[in-house]
C-alpha cells in the first residue's frame, strides 16, 4: 500500500516536472522546442487520467470516511445509551442495596458473616449494638463472644455443619453481650462455591432471654402442678379410705342386722339406712372417679370380655331397681356382635351402669332396653350401645351440654330427680379413652337413646347357636318395651312373633306377668297351646300357683336370649326352686359354717385399726366358720407372722407404723430369708385408686377387696385362693 502510494507521487512529480518544462519552453521560444505536441499531449493526458484518478479515490475515500464517521456516531450514541441504562441500573443497584441494608440493619436479630477464619466480613446495625463493637473494630478479626460459665450449650463457630455436611445448624448460647448476660438462639448458613467449598457463614442470632425465663417459669410449674397431681392423687387415696372406712361399717352393719331376726319395722329401717348408704357411697364414687379423671390416673386395661354374658349380667343387676318403679328393662345382642371382645371390663361395666341407671331413674312408665350391634365404619368396625327409655328425655337446648360435669336436664330447685351430675361426665371421658365416641338423640315416640361406640376388638367371632327356625310365637304383655325387646330376641332366633290367636296357631306363647312381686298375667295359658309364664326374681315363690294355672315354664326377667330360646325349644321342665334355693337367689341365705371342730378351721390374721372394720370382718368371717386374730398396726402383723403360722392374711393399707404394703414387703421378706412357705395375703381397703392396686401388686399380695366389703366377693376370693374347698369344707391346710 506504501509502495503504491510512492509510485503515485513520483509519478506525479515527473508528470508536473515536464508540464512545468513544458510550458517553459513555449514561454521561451514561442513555441514547442523540445517537447514535440504528440509526447505534451500524451503528458496531458496521462496527468488528465492521474488527476480523474486521484480524484475518485479520493471521492472513495472520502465515502468511506463519511461512513466510518456515522458508524462512529451510531457507536458513540449506542455508548451513550449503554452509559445511560448502566448508570440507571447503577443507581437502582445503590438503591436496593441500601434499602436491603436498611432492612437488615432494622432486623432485631443480630446477622453477621465470617470467613474460614472465623474473621468477621460483615454485620448488621443490631450485631454492632448487641455486642457493643463499631464496625472498625470487627470487621476483619476474628469473633468469639464469651460464653458462661454454667452454659452448656456447643463452643460458638460450628461452620454450619461443616464437618457434618449439614448446611444448617441450630444451638443456643448463653453469653456475654452489651446489655449483659443473654440467651441467644443461633442458626448457621454455610455459603459455597461453585465447586462446593465453604467460602463464609452467616449466622442470624435471636434474643430469647424471655423465652429461656418463660420456659424456666413454665418448668417450674409444671413440677407444681405434678406435685399438685400427686397430692390430689394421695388427697383422693386417703379421701377414698377415710370416706369409704365409715360407710364400710354402716352398710356392713346394716346387712349384719338384716341377716338377724328383726320385727317388721325394724326391717324397714335398717333397709333404709342400707340404701341410703348405697345411694351415698355411689354419689362418692362418682366423684372419686371425677377426680381420678381430672388427675389423669385412670388407666385402661385390656380384658377378654364374654359379650353377651357381660351385658346381660349388667341388665340383671339392674333389673331389681326397674322392677321396683314397676318398668321392665331388657338386652338384645344382635346375632353378629362377637362372642368375645377385647376391653375394659371395669369401664365399660361402669359406662352401662351409670347410662343403664340414668335410664331408669327418669323413667316412670314402660322400660328401658340396651342394644348392641355390630356396625362397619369408613376405617375399622366398632360395637354401637343404645340404651333406650320411655322417660322424660333430654331437651334438645340440653343434648349438647349434657355431658358436660355437673350438668342436669332439669337443674331447677323443683327438680325430682336428684344426683351429682356427674355420671355422664364420667361416661364421656372413659368413652373416649376407650376410643369410642358417645351421645343422645330423641326416641321415637318419647324417651332419649344414648349411645356410644368402641372399637371392636375381637377375640371370638359369633358362633352359630340354637335356633327357633319354623316356630311361631306370640308375646302377650302390657308393656311395649318389654314386647319389643322378646320380638327383636325371638326374630334373631330364626322365630316367627305372630299374634295372639284362640285358634292356637301358635307353637308357644310368652305371657308376662308383671313386675311387682305378685304374678298378674293378662291372660291364662291355653292348654292346647305351651305357655310360658315371665316373672321378676322377686316372684319366684309364686311359681308353684303359676305352674298350677297350667303354665309349662317359666323365664325369669330380664329374660337371657339363651334360656328364651332354650325354653321355647321345650327342652327344660317346669322346675319350681325350693325356699333355700330363693333364699340364695335373693342373696338372704346364711352363709354355711364349718364343723364345730374349730381347731380344723383355717386361721386368718386381720390387720385393722379401725374398731368397727374389724368388728364386721370379724363377724363376717366367723360367719364362715373361720378362726380369726386380730392386729392393730402393720407392725404387729409382721410380728405375728413371725411368731406364728396362718392360712390367710386380711390387711388394711392405711394402719398406723407400717402401713399394709411396707408390712406385706416384710412379709414376704422374712418368707424368703427363713424358707417359709408362701401365705396368701389380700388387701382390704377403701383405696380405689388404680395406683393403690398396683402398688398392692407390687408388694406381693394376692387379693384387693374394696370397702364395703360384699360378702359375696368376700365368697369369690376365698374359693380363687381355695379351690377345692367349700366354706362347710374348710380345714387347716
Amino acid at each position: 500500500m506504501n509502495l503504491t502510494s510512492a509510485v503515485r507521487a513520483t509519478f506525479g512529480l515527473c508528470a508536473l516536472a515536464l508540464a512545468l518544462a513544458a510550458l517553459g519552453d513555449f514561454e521561451m521560444h514561442g513555441r514547442l522546442v523540445y517537447f514535440p505536441l504528440p509526447v505534451l499531449a500524451s503528458v496531458i493526458a496521462i496527468v488528465i487520467v492521474y488527476v480523474l484518478h486521484a480524484l475518485m479515490t479520493t471521492r472513495e475515500h472520502n465515502q468511506r470516511l463519511g461512513k466510518r464517521s456515522q458508524e462512529l456516531t451510531a457507536l458513540a450514541q449506542k455508548l451513550e445509551a449503554s452509559l445511560a441504562s448502566a448508570a440507571t441500573i447503577n443507581q437502582r443497584l445503590q438503591e436496593s442495596e441500601l434499602r436491603y441494608k436498611g432492612l437488615v440493619d432494622a432486623q432485631g436479630d443480630a446477622i453477621f458473616r465470617r470467613d474460614g477464619l472465623s474473621r468477621l466480613t460483615y454485620a448488621n446495625d443490631a450485631f454492632f449494638r448487641l455486642f457493643g463493637v463499631t464496625p472498625q473494630q470487627a470487621i476483619g478479626r476474628p469473633f468469639a463472644p464469651e460464653l458462661h460459665h454454667d452454659s452448656r450449650a456447643p463452643v460458638f463457630g460450628s461452620f454450619a455443619g461443616a464437618d457434618t455436611g449439614r448446611s444448617r445448624v441450630k444451638y443456643d448460647q448463653h453469653l456475654r453481650t452489651a446489655y449483659g448476660w443473654r440467651w441467644i438462639a443461633w442458626e448457621d448458613y454455610a455459603i459455597r462455591n461453585a465447586q462446593g467449598q465453604l467460602v463464609e457463614v452467616q449466622s442470624v442470632g435471636r434474643d430469647i432471654t424471655e423465652r429461656k425465663a418463660l420456659e424456666d417459669a413454665l418448668g417450674k410449674e409444671r413440677d407444681k402442678a405434678e406435685a399438685a397431681s400427686r397430692a390430689k392423687s394421695g388427697f383422693l387415696a386417703t379421701m377414698s379410705h377415710e370416706i369409704r372406712t365409715p360407710m364400710n361399717g354402716v352398710l356392713g352393719m346394716s346387712r349384719l342386722l338384716l341377716e338377724t331376726d328383726l320385727r317388721p319395722e325394724q326391717r324397714t329401717y335398717v333397709d333404709a339406712i342400707r340404701s341410703s348408704g348405697e345411694n351415698l357411697l355411689a354419689l362418692i364414687g362418682d366423684i372419686l372417679d371425677f377426680s381420678k379423671i381430672e388427675s389423669g390416673t385412670v388407666t385402661m386395661e385390656e380384658d377378654e370380655i364374654e359379650t353377651r354374658h357381660f351385658i346381660e349380667s349388667v341388665v340383671e343387676l339392674l333389673s331389681p331397681r326397674a322392677h321396683a318403679k314397676d318398668i321392665e328393662i331388657g338386652a338384645f345382642v344382635a346375632p353378629n356382635v362377637p362372642d368375645a371382645i377385647r376391653a375394659d371390663i371395669v369401664r365399660l361395666r361402669q359406662v352401662l351402669t351409670n347410662l343403664i341407671g340414668n335410664a331408669v331413674k327418669f323413667t316412670e312408665k314402660g322400660g328401658v332396653r340396651l342394644d348392641v350391634r355390630l356396625n362397619d365404619g369408613a376405617a375399622r368396625r366398632f360395637l354401637r350401645f343404645e340404651v333406650r327409655d320411655t322417660g322424660v328425655g333430654v331437651p334438645a337446648s340440653k343434648r349438647e351440654q349434657i355431658f358436660e360435669e355437673f350438668v342436669q336436664a332439669d337443674s331447677s330447685h323443683a327438680r325430682r330427680y336428684g344426683g351429682s351430675g356427674l355420671g355422664l361426665a364420667i361416661s364421656k371421658r372413659l368413652v373416649e379413652a376407650m376410643g369410642g365416641q358417645i351421645g343422645v338423640e330423641p326416641a321415637p315416640g318419647g324417651g332419649s337413646i344414648f349411645w356410644f361406640t368402641l372399637p371392636s376388638i375381637v377375640v371370638r367371632p359369633a358362633s352359630a347357636r340354637e335356633t327357633l327356625a319354623d316356630l311361631r310365637v306370640a308375646v302377650v304383655t302390657r308393656n311395649v318395651v318389654l314386647r319389643e325387646c322378646l320380638t327383636e330376641q325371638i326374630r334373631a332366633a330364626g322365630g316367627t312373633v305372630v299374634p295372639f290367636s284362640e285358634e292356637g296357631e301358635m307353637d308357644a306363647v310368652l305371657i308376662d306377668a308383671g313386675a311387682d312381686t305378685e304374678p298378674d298375667p293378662p291372660r291364662k295359658p291355653d292348654l292346647d297351646t305351651p305357655a310360658i309364664v315371665l316373672v321378676t326374681p322377686a316372684a319366684r315363690n309364686r311359681l308353684g300357683d303359676l305352674k298350677s294355672m297350667g303354665f309349662a315354664g317359666y323365664l325369669v326377667k330380664p329374660v337371657r336370649q339363651a334360656s328364651l330360646v332354650e325354653r321355647i325349644s321345650l327342652r327344660t321342665e317346669f322346675h319350681v326352686p325350693s325356699a333355700e334355693e330363693l333364699r340364695r337367689d335373693h342373696g338372704t341365705a346364711q352363709p354355711p359354717l364349718l364343723s364345730d371342730d374349730a381347731g380344723g378351721a383355717r386361721c386368718i390374721l386381720l390387720a385393722e385399726d379401725n374398731p368397727i372394720n374389724a368388728l364386721l370382718t370379724r363377724e363376717l368371717l366367723k360367719r364362715r366358720g373361720y378362726r380369726v386374730q386380730e392386729v392393730t398396726s402393720g407392725d404387729a402383723a409382721v410380728q405375728a407372722m413371725q411368731a406364728g403360722r396362718f392360712d390367710l392374711v386380711l390387711t388394711d393399707l392405711h394402719m398406723p407404723g407400717l402401713d399394709g404394703v411396707e408390712a406385706t414387703k416384710a412379709i414376704r421378706a422374712h418368707e424368703k430369708a427363713t424358707g417359709r412357705p408362701r401365705t396368701p395375703i389380700v388387701a382390704i381397703t377403701a383405696d380405689t385408686l388404680d395406683s393403690g392396686r398396683q402398688a398392692c401388686q407390687d408388694a406381693g399380695m394376692d387379693g384387693f377387696l374394696t370397702k364395703p366389703v360384699d360378702p359375696a366377693e368376700l365368697d369369690k376370693m376365698f374359693s380363687e385362693l381355695f379351690p377345692d374347698e367349700t366354706p362347710a369344707q374348710t380345714r387347716a391346710a
